[in-house]
């Protein structure tokens, strides 16, 4: 007889300097062809689709504080690869945002150079 399926949950979480990760044993509940119900030592009853088992989720919903997020369901085999994954997922995450800044700061110093007024 197959062993039921032991699923944990991977953070990497970015606060300014610091980088966190935590990973948690969630207990398996219910296992259906679509799913798996799982539970976490303490807290609410989550569904997670089959298809999203070893998936990497952006938790950040706005960047504010230096802080930045993302977790994934995975098995026992997963979890390293998971959290090298998230690593190159912020890192990515982060090249995105200083680029976007870069532009930013290009608009800025254009208007610096040749202010246009606003009109009347």
């Amino acid at each position: 007889m197959n062993s039921p399926i032991k699923i944990f949950k991977v953070t990497v979480q970015l606060e300014k300097d610091e980088c966190g990760v935590e990973v948690s044993h969630w207990r398996l509940l219910v296992e259906t062809s679509r799913y798996y119900e799982i539970k976490p030592e303490s807290g609410p009853v989550k569904r997670i689709y089959k298809e999203k088992l070893n998936t990497v989720m952006d938790d950040t919903k706005s960047y504010t504080d230096g802080y930045l997020a993302c977790s994934a369901f995975c098995i026992e085999d997963r979890i390293d690869d998971m959290h090298t994954e998230m690593l190159h997922t912020l890192q990515l995450k982060i090249k995105a945002y200083m680029d976007e800044l870069h532009l930013n700061q290009q608009a800025l110093e254009l208007q610096f150079k040749s202010p246009k007024r606003r009109p009347k």
